[in-house]
């Protein structure tokens, strides 16, 4: 990743509103700048920009994986349903299962970009037993290239 396009991503990333930045969305031609732009986005400013994301045509698998993690998905992953018993927000949730959802289903293409999960050996442990069925992505990430760009 060229210094050109870290700071094309840091432009859109400091934009004023949630609204330019999905508009300048568009400008990202790879997944490695859409996978950067998620990895640094700030998770307070909502979910406009994360779903945006995971509708660009280069959204690869990694960058979903790492939207998911980032929203929290262990959660869902370790409690089912019940993570959204006393949930503040229904987009959370409908955001959560959305990208679950098309993981599962093969929305997303391999791409080349490496993502590991930040959990513990225990979660992976009670994952096994609470979900034998889970698929291996969920736990055990997917290799390729690291990408670790702080903006």
């Amino acid at each position: 990743m060229d210094n050109r396009q870290i700071q094309q991503i840091s432009d859109i990333l400091y934009a004023e509103s949630n609204a330019k930045v999905v508009a300048s969305l568009e400008q990202l031609q790879t997944e490695d700048e859409l996978f950067v732009l998620l990895d640094n986005f700030n998770w307070n400013n909502g979910f406009e920009v994360p779903k945006a994301v995971l509708t660009h045509s280069k959204c690869s698998l990694s960058v979903a994986l790492l939207a998911f993690y980032r929203a929290d998905g262990i959660r869902y992953l370790l409690e089912g349903e019940a993570a959204f018993a006393n949930s503040l927000s229904k987009e959370w949730e409908g955001f959560v299962k959305d990208v679950y959802d098309k993981m599962l289903r093969g929305h997303f293409p391999s791409g080349t970009i490496s993502f590991q999960p930040e959990i513990t050996t225990i979660q992976k442990f009670k994952l096994k037993k609470l979900k034998p069925e889970i698929d291996e992505r969920f736990l055990e990430g997917i290799s390729g290239k690291d990408l670790n760009v702080v903006i």
